[in-house]
């Protein structure tokens, strides 16, 4: 397995702030968070994606997952709002294509959020055929899509590793592959035995403590899951990919280089 550093927890200083940090710790794998102050793709424009791809080179880093900010911004794959839905659309697609300017095929989507007044049912259909558009490009493109479930505070769709099979099943698409987020797992009730056993791949790790009962993305050991458990799993089922540690907090971004630091020793310690 390899290890992977996140600009998200450095929201709030520099994007070269971050570069420099992972340097210092020894880190040449990145996932990039795509969103401001760092990077958004409908601001800076091809000149700020050559400037990134300028400093990551300079740095002998690599992005090996791009993730594109979904959350926040008022973009929703499962939006049953068409005109909302296909700018959603069309906002990934252009992430797509940043990301393979910054050569990294991989990018993470997740199923977005039902609006409550209708059925589940009737917003899975949205987000599946959102996701199934974006797959078809990412054929295409050579890009595979890494289909992250959100937690039940996130999200009313794909929120464990059965909403993943189900959606592959449905889209059927050799670009869609799943990925484990340890806090989703977790407030799931599942294993990474259970991911490996329902799905064929798996493209892409989140190693984070959790707190239990909330999707509070924590830094190693601040929490309660086990998450030298999940390490130890991934290496007897033989994971081949990387972990990104996915911290995220107001009591983290103020100091992120220490908590990046603290929780890189741990893994450190378990020999990754």
């Amino acid at each position: 397995m390899d290890l992977a550093g996140m600009n998200i927890t450095y929201r709030h200083f520099p994007f070269e702030h971050f570069l420099d940090s992972m340097t210092e710790l020894g880190v040449d794998r990145i996932e990039l968070w795509a969103g401001e102050p760092h990077f958004y793709v409908y601001r800076g424009g091809l000149s700020q994606v050559r400037r990134i791809r300028q400093e990551l080179r300079s740095r002998q880093m690599k992005v090996v997952c791009y993730t594109p900010e979904q959350c926040v911004y008022p973009y929703n794959l499962a939006a049953s709002d068409p005109d909302l839905r296909q700018k959603s659309v069309d906002y990934f697609i252009e992430n797509m294509y940043a990301a393979l300017e910054l050569d990294c095929s991989m990018m993470l989507v997740t199923s977005g959020i039902g609006d409550f007044h209708l059925s589940e049912d009737q917003s899975w259909t949205y987000a599946a055929d959102s996701i199934g558009r974006l797959a078809r490009v990412a054929e295409q493109e050579g890009v595979t899509l890494a289909l992250e479930p959100l937690t039940r505070f996130e999200s009313n769709l794909m929120t464990d590793v059965k909403g993943i099979r189900k959606l592959l099943d449905e889209i059927r698409s050799p670009a869609l592959q799943g990925m484990i987020d340890s806090v989703a797992m977790h407030l799931a009730g599942e294993t990474p035995e259970d991911y490996f056993s329902v799905l064929p791949d798996l493209c892409h790790f989140h190693l984070i403590d959790g707190d239990g009962t909330s999707d509070a993305h924590l830094a190693l050991d601040d929490g309660i899951l086990d998450w030298r458990g999940y390490v130890t799993d991934l290496q007897s089922l033989s994971y081949q990919g990387t972990c990104t540690l996915e911290i995220m907090g107001h009591r983290y971004y103020q100091h992120p280089h220490e908590t990046v630091k603290q929780s890189i020793q741990k893994i450190r310690e378990l020999g990754i």
